[in-house]
Parts: structure tokens; C-alpha cells; sequence
């Protein structure tokens, strides 16, 4: 591994320049409006977001365990640096540092890592995969990419002990899926995605990645695929969605994927009906429904999550797609432009059931990386679209959503002018009441990838950060 870097970056979602539509599917020209761009997939080349507002932007707050119960959704960013309202909560305790990993030596941006299970946890960097012993900090294996190539993508979980990665030359050739076994620290597999020959000298092939029921699901431009996430064998492939053969724009790109458990969701973008929702099952990749169109509005759109299904559209708003005949809920619409849409991606909101939770800024209309606003955790009811409560938290206070838990959603609370020291404050999602959580003092380094904080069993949190400190384990004590 060779020279480290500066991998500090925008939180994924940043507002980056949008990729116009031209006639013929090359829909990657030059821009034309500023919009904010997905988390991840196509026209997100990492090297391309704007790093400058990186500290205003990036909440600094981290968060400790207080139970082994793993998070289903862990590691979100707020806005601004604004937060809290005085919680009004004493501590339970201050948590111990058991350990933290030293240093590596790595380059470019990309950044995260998953807890495996009991005994292991894995970091992942864009020169290798190293997994450590939970309890010890112990290195354990290091898995390297091929000659040539680079780490330049990660899937947002690992499952049954494998976690997904895409290979390429640089961040901006990311063409080839692989799988990691994380228990013996191999590479099992690599698949080289091809594109079709009006899509020549595209910069970027693999959009995405997921894990989920001993699949790895891969997005490229035109569709997805599912591969055996032990064996590489491609199982299925989800048909293309067009329409009358004879009139120019009526086919239906891959816009965004996410497996979790046993469905499958892409967001389509379709020339003639707007943006619609598909659902598969992730084993057999059989499609379940498809969805009438969310919205006219062509553009960035991605998941929030499966099961509830819930997009995100990068300009106006957050919708709820109950099913195929339904119409979509429309959760924190707003005027368009006037979304702060860099805020809100895989991993943002914790969910309960048909309860969605978020730290919001107090004015939706404030937008931008460098907007300074005050923060409310927002509980809201996904089947009408209205707030079920809200809890302000002051101004100058951090907080930053970890997700649900033993019936809780998590959140990771810095009081105003104490940037290192942090408390994890949980809510019940029915009423907003909160309880007293431990306190733990930690450095704001945080890595590319969104899921930065993860629960482990053994009442133990884990931090993935930069590779200059890539994984810090705590105990509640």
C-alpha cells in the first residue's frame, strides 16, 4: 500500500453537476442546470465532488453502543453545524475505548467497512480489504485488489459473511464487481461489466453495489444483474424496460439500486412515463410490481430503503411507494432547488415499520453545503406524509442519526461548542420521549462511506474512518 492521501470528502449525495439527457440513450452530456447528484451511480465519479465546504458540511459527532444488538441502519451525516435543542438529558456513563487500529497507507477516496459478525470487522480502502478481531484490534488478513486495479466501490452492508466491492483501473473506470469473503479474508470472484457500443468512453460502468441473501446485486446502466455471492455465477439479469420500437425515447435506464433481504429496488427513468419504481426478488429475480410513474421529473433520484420503499428526488422531496397501483406520499416536498437533498441517502433515516425518522433542518428551504441551520430529530408517518413529532435541538449543537434499534432510534448528539465530545441519546419513534445515554470523547474523522458507525454485539460501536485512523472500537462500559 503506498502514500496517503487526503480523503476527506462531501458527505455521498453532495450537490455535484447534473449529466443532461441526449437523443439515442447517451444521457451524459454537458450540464445544464446545477442539481444535486445520488449517492452513488452514474455521473457520481468521486474525483469530480467538491471537497472545499468539506468541514461545514460533514457533521462532527460519533457515537457509542449501549447495547450488542446490531443497527439495521447506521452512520448518516446532518446539515449544517447546527443542533440540538438542550436535550435536557444526563449521561449514563462514559464509554472506554478498547482499541484502535494504526494507520494505513492509502490513497484516493474511497473508505468504510462493515461489522462482520461476533469476531470480526472489516476496513475497506481503495488499496485493500483488512479485517481485524473485534475484541483485540488484532489484524487478522489482508485482501489486496488484482494488479492494476483499485478498490473504488463498496456495498453499503455486508451479508452472511461477504461483502461487495468494484475494481477498475481509477475511481472513474469502476467496471468489475467482486466479492470478499470476510471470514477468510479471500477474494472469491471478479465480473467485468461491458456496456453497449453507444455508451463508449462513459466514465463510469458499476453503479452500485448491494449484498443481500446470498446475492450480490449490481447496477449498470442499463439494468441489474444478480451474481451468486459465493460462486460469481450470474443467476439473473432484470429485463430492460422499453416501449414502441419506433419511437426514440421510450426505454426505461437504471438510475439507482438497493437489495435488502429478500426484495430488490431500482429506480427507473423512463423517456416517456417519468420515474417509476421496480421491485424483484433478490434470489430469482423475478419482478414483483413496478410502480406508476413517482414523478414527471427527470433527473437524480435514489433509495432511501426497500421495505418500506422510500426515493428520494435530488430537487423536490422524499415519497413513500406503498405499492404498483398507489399513489406515492409525498414526505418533505418542497419547491424545486429548494431540497436539501446531499442530506438524505441510504443510510439517513431509520425506520419503523411505516414510521420514518431524520434530523432536518428546521427551514427546509435553507440549501447548500454551506447552509448553517438549526436541526430537529423528525419522526414522520410514511402512509399520510405528516409529522408524527419533532424534537428541536439547539443551535451550534451536532446531531447526526445512527438509526433503530431495541424499538429506539439512535441518535449521536454534540452539545454546542464540544465538537469532540459526544453522547448517544435514544427516542422511542412513538412519541419522541428520550432516555440518558453514555458519553465518549473522539476525534470528527470520518470516511467516505455513508454507513460510518455501526453497532456491534458485545455492547461494542464501531467508527470507520480515514485510513489514517481507520477503525475505533468503543465499550459503553
Amino acid at each position: 500500500m503506498v502514500g496517503i492521501a487526503d480523503v476527506t470528502q462531501l458527505p455521498p449525495g453532495s450537490p455535484t453537476p447534473p449529466q443532461n439527457r441526449t437523443p439515442n440513450h447517451a444521457r451524459w452530456g454537458t450540464p445544464a442546470n446545477w442539481v444535486p447528484m445520488p449517492p452513488t451511480g452514474y455521473g457520481m465519479s468521486r474525483k469530480k465532488r467538491n471537497k472545499a465546504p468539506l468541514i461545514i458540511t460533514i457533521v462532527v459527532l460519533l457515537v457509542l453502543a449501549v447495547t450488542g444488538v446490531t443497527l439495521k441502519l447506521t452512520g448518516v451525516f446532518g446539515l449544517g453545524n447546527n443542533a440540538p435543542e438542550s436535550s435536557g438529558v444526563s449521561s449514563s456513563g462514559e464509554a472506554k475505548e478498547l482499541w484502535s487500529a494504526s494507520a494505513i497507507d492509502a490513497t484516493g477516496d474511497t473508505s468504510g467497512g462493515w461489522v462482520v459478525n461476533d469476531h470480526v470487522v472489516a476496513y475497506v480502502a481503495e488499496n485493500g480489504v483488512i479485517g481485524y478481531d473485534l475484541a483485540t484490534g488484532k489484524q487478522l488478513w489482508q485482501v489486496s485488489p488484482p494488479a492494476g486495479q483499485q478498490i473504488c466501490e463498496l456495498s453499503p452492508t455486508a451479508d452472511n459473511g461477504i461483502g461487495a466491492i468494484g475494481l477498475g483501473v481509477d475511481s472513474g473506470h469502476c467496471d468489475t464487481a467482486a466479492a470478499v469473503d470476510l471470514a477468510a479474508g479471500k477474494l472469491l470472484w471478479s465480473a467485468k461489466l461491458t456496456l453497449p457500443d453507444y455508451f463508449a468512453g462513459h466514465e463510469r460502468v458499476l453503479g452500485g453495489l448491494s449484498v443481500a441473501k446470498g446475492m450480490v446485486v449490481v447496477q449498470d446502466i442499463e439494468t441489474i444483474f444478480g451474481y451468486g455471492a459465493r460462486d460469481g455465477q450470474r443467476k439473473w439479469a432484470a429485463p430492460r424496460l422499453t416501449g414502441d420500437p419506433d419511437t426514440v425515447f421510450d426505454d426505461c435506464d437504471s438510475q439507482y439500486v438497493l437489495a435488502q433481504g429478500e426484495q430488490t429496488a431500482q429506480v427507473l427513468d423512463c423517456d416517456r412515463d417519468g420515474v417509476k419504481v421496480a421491485t424483484y426478488d433478490t434470489v430469482s429475480g423475478a419482478m414483483n410490481w413496478i410502480s406508476q410513474k413517482v414523478n414527471r421529473t427527470s433527473g437524480a433520484w435514489w433509495l432511501l430503503s426497500v421495505d418500506p420503499l422510500v426515493v428520494v428526488d435530488a430537487t423536490r422531496g422524499i415519497y413513500y411507494v406503498p405499492g404498483p397501483n398507489a399513489d406515492p406520499v409525498g414526505v418533505l416536498t418542497t419547491a424545486e432547488m429548494q431540497f436539501p437533498s446531499s442530506d438524505y441517502y441510504y443510510g439517513s433515516a431509520a425506520f419503523d415499520g411505516t414510521t420514518m425518522c431524520t434530523v432536518d433542518s428546521k427551514n427546509q428551504e435553507v440549501f447548500g453545503p454551506n447552509a448553517q441551520a438549526e436541526l430537529m430529530l423528525t419522526c414522520y408517518d410514511l402512509t399520510t406524509g405528516k409529522t408524527r413529532w419533532t424534537h428541536d435541538f439547539e443551535a451550534g449543537a451536532h446531531a447526526r442519526m445512527i438509526g433503530m434499534s431495541d424499538g429506539k432510534v439512535w441518535i449521536d448528539y454534540t452539545p454546542p461548542g464540544a465538537d469532540d465530545d459526544n453522547q448517544l441519546l435514544p427516542f422511542s419513534p412513538a412519541d419522541g420521549a428520550v432516555a440518558p445515554g453514555p458519553i465518549f470523547n473522539a476525534d470528527p474523522i470520518y470516511g467516505s462511506h455513508p454507513l460510518t458507525m455501526q453497532f456491534a454485539p458485545g455492547n461494542k460501536i464501531v467508527r470507520f474512518g480515514s485510513p489514517d485512523e481507520p477503525v475505533i472500537v468503543w465499550s459503553r462500559g
